[in-house]
């Protein structure tokens, strides 16, 4: 009598959702059950199957929704999104394929499984996050103002843990009306210090504060000269220092393509890096006690010397790897240029730019070229025209410039890109991203020793999407085409806690749909077991539970027929079979991260632990790829 082989199938994400799919569960319902009709035929051949599926897309929903009504009811931690989303989905692939099962008289029942995999703590993952979950965010959000907030918010509390602190966004930078009436509201609140990061529309805050008599901060440049008995202080952006460090990078030939991030300095030009600084109270200065003083001196100290971590909310990282950039000698006479969307006479974030050109130019002599209030469409052809024009650094100021840069400094390598408040690098661009939490977490401070009613405000310009504006650490990283993705941790498996009873169920000649999504990942803590926030790979985990319950294959199915050597090249071709001892055969650091590389690392790693064959191949071919008929086969 033949035995019963046993087939673990990893379905991936197209079983549910489709490229232009919107998500809705119709769609997703609807995928299932056409995926449904290949797993039934496998059924009716005979083996015994077991399903797990990925679910990147729905977790990612499902903590938007959980974001979305978080003042109606409390989110939940992201392990628990991990599990609603593992009944959900459970759920339509059970419904899916028992429906399917019962039209063709196939006598099977098919059964979800929540699944707890066990993850190892100290697992790097969780200090490099990788794993994308949720909507994508475009390059003109700024979400570097949940830093500057919670840098605000974190040095008010730091001296008055009772401090209430109130926040606005405004989805506008250039509306002083907006920025006033937001300001009014708070005030109304009680708030009795404001702070804004608003361009022009925190002119507006600052008329309302000095309409009501209160303090307000001012913000990147030193803005007491709007309102002279309002303006206490503001944190200022040393641009005239970050600069001259990049022509400096250029002229002594040690550029680097990199991402930097200065924090604060004690006063402006001051020795270090740092190029966030307080302005001085001017004729306020008797307004502030000697005490005063001296706590803002020694928390800037504190600070500076790593006593005090005034870390970042939103973390954006990249795949590119920095390196100094070999290059000719520089000449004597760089030619440089200043570009940016905002106004040089904005009497803020543009106008310090265009001071801190005419520094460069009094001190090295050169003449710069000026471009500003570029539209952000024309943002890449204006990096173009001056790169085509032979200039040796361009100077971006403004977030929105970075992607362009790195895009026309691959055609351009000979000339140096430097994004001021960047986020991203390559060879010849570099970033520069101060660190200015670390100013408002002075200006907090001073707030809170300032506030009368123990209530403070602040006032964004752009609008925070929900998903971000909450009180985690968010880690994004660039995903390509101007777009950065939320990403968590992705430790590798350790165990499937339920493998016993997946292997029970089976063998009773259950068809089981479980560790959907990877798993919810947990740690082992005294008295038991605790989730813990990360997102498994769904085929590491598959082929752990696979070996876990003797599985005789392993089966990764997917939008394409298998492994492709140089893909969607004209030397493009199927690999069809795999053997660990064949040298040579594949190199899996030359496959994508998130695409075919753990794909290939899970097949790979089934077979050398005592698998008998793994396959990577398409859903829609899936009794082929279990009888040897298509896909990419593994073998020990």
């Amino acid at each position: 009598m033949q035995q019963i082989q046993t087939v673990v199938i990893a379905l991936g994400g197209n079983a549910l959702l489709k490229r232009d799919d919107k998500g809705t569960f119709a769609e997703q319902f609807a995928n299932v059950q056409a995926a449904a009709k290949g797993i039934a035929d496998l059924l009716q051949k005979g083996y015994r199957v077991v399903l797990t599926h990925g679910n990147g897309p729905q977790v990612g929903a499902t903590v938007l929704r959980h974001e979305a009504a978080k003042n109606t009811v409390p989110p939940f931690p992201l392990y628990a999104c991990n599990a609603e989303t593992q009944g959900m989905i459970g759920y339509m692939v059970v419904q899916g394929l028992q429906n399917e099962l019962d039209a063709r008289g196939i006598k099977k029942s098919v059964v979800s499984l929540v699944t707890r995999v066990v993850v190892n703590q100290a697992d790097p993952a969780f200090k490099n996050p990788t794993k994308p979950v949720g909507p994508y965010f475009e390059r003109h959000q700024y979400p570097n103002l949940l830093n500057i907030f919670e840098g605000y918010k974190q040095g008010a509390r730091y001296v008055n843990p009772d401090i209430r602190v109130l926040a606005a966004y405004l989805g506008d930078w250039d509306s002083p009306l907006k920025g006033r009436e937001v300001a009014m509201v708070q005030i109304g609140s009680g708030a009795d210090v404001l702070l804004h990061t608003a361009d022009t529309s925190g002119h507006g805050v600052i008329e309302a504060a000095k309409e009501k008599g209160i303090y307000a901060f001012g913000a990147v440049a030193d803005q007491n000269r709007l309102a002279p008995d309002t303006v206490l202080t503001s944190f200022v952006l040393d641009i005239d220092k970050a600069f001259d460090q990049a022509v400096q990078m250029v002229l002594q030939d040690k550029f680097e393509g990199k991402v930097f991030k200065p924090g604060i300095e004690a006063e402006k030009g001051g020795p270090g890096d740092g190029i966030v600084y307080l302005a001085p109270f001017h004729s306020l200065d008797g307004k502030v006690s000697v005490k005063v003083k001296k706590k803002l001196e020694e928390l800037t100290r504190r600070i500076i010397s790593k006593e005090i971590t005034v870390p970042e909310k939103y973390e954006a990282t990249t795949d590119t790897i920095a390196g100094q950039v070999p290059s000719a000698p520089a000449r004597k006479q760089l030619k440089i240029a200043l570009v940016t969307d905002a106004l040089f006479s904005d009497g803020g974030w543009g106008a310090t730019a265009y001071s801190a050109g005419k520094l460069l130019e009094s001190k090295y002599g050169y003449k710069l070229a000026y471009a500003e209030n570029i539209a952000i469409p024309d943002i890449e052809a204006t990096l173009r025209q001056y790169a085509n024009d032979g200039y040796d650094l361009i100077i971006a100021h403004g977030f929105q410039w970075g992607d362009p840069a790195v895009k026309v400094g691959k055609d351009y390598p000979n000339t140096k890109f430097v994004v001021f408040t960047g986020l991203v690098s390559s060879q010849n661009v570099a970033s520069i991203f101060p660190m200015q939490q670390e100013g408002t977490f002075l200006l907090g401070a001073l707030a809170a020793m300032m506030s009368k009613t123990g209530i403070i405000g602040y006032v964004g310009g752009d609008q925070i999407d929900r998903f971000i504006a909450d009180d985690v650490k968010f880690t994004f990283k660039y995903q390509g085409d101007s777009r950065y993705r939320r990403v968590v941790p992705s430790p590798k498996p350790v165990a499937i806690l339920e493998h016993q009873a997946i292997r029970l169920l089976a063998d009773a000649g259950f068809v089981v749909v479980a560790c959907g999504g990877g798993g919810i990942p947990v740690i082992e803590v005294a008295g038991g077991w605790s989730g813990v926030d990360a997102v498994i790979d769904k085929d590491l985990a598959g082929e752990k539970m696979a070996r876990q319950i003797g599985a005789d294959k392993f089966v990764i199915l997917t939008d394409v027929d298998g492994l492709y050597m140089d893909y969607k090249k004209p030397t493009q071709r199927l690999v069809k079979e795999v053997r660990v001892g064949q040298p040579g055969a594949v190199n899996i650091s030359q496959l994508e991260e998130g695409s075919m590389g753990p794909k290939v690392g899970a097949c790979l790693e089934f077979v050398r632990n005592g698998g008998r064959e793994a396959v990577i191949a398409s859903l829609d071919r899936l009794v082929d790829a279990v009888e040897g008929l298509s896909g990419t086969h593994f073998f020990p």
